[in-house]
């Protein structure tokens, strides 16, 4: 697969995992976490796999809106994703690490928010 192929599955990851029908559904949703996640959230907050789960089951499912995706061939198999995001009013600027798995899907394994001006 050529880096182009990789950057445009990851960023179509990033997209599934944004889109309230996918935050809506648990088991659709796991499947684009890695086991190992991670994230430091625009709280301020570190969590793994099981919270951020919970986190977005708990969501309020209002939509999230993104600007300027974009990514970029870390290594074969793993993408740096980056965007700005707006939900409920509020802004952040985010990256995400994505890498390929098993059957050639695509799973976050690294995800970090801060905080947006306005």
């Amino acid at each position: 697969m050529d880096d182009e192929d990789q950057i445009a599955e990851a960023l179509a990851a990033e997209r599934e995992s944004l889109r309230p029908g996918c935050r809506a559904d648990a088991a659709r949703f796991a499947r684009l976490l890695a086991p190992d996640f991670h994230e430091f959230g625009k709280s301020g907050s570190e969590f793994g796999y099981e919270e951020a789960l919970r986190l977005v089951a708990a969501s309020d499912g209002a939509p999230i809106t993104v600007e300027n995706l974009r990514g970029s061939l870390v290594a074969d198999g793993v993408v740096l994703v980056k965007y700005t995001s707006e939900h409920a009013g509020r802004r952040a600027h985010r990256t995400s690490l994505w890498r390929r798995v098993a059957g050639g899907h695509w799973q976050i394994f690294h995800h970090q928010g801060t905080p947006a001006a306005g």
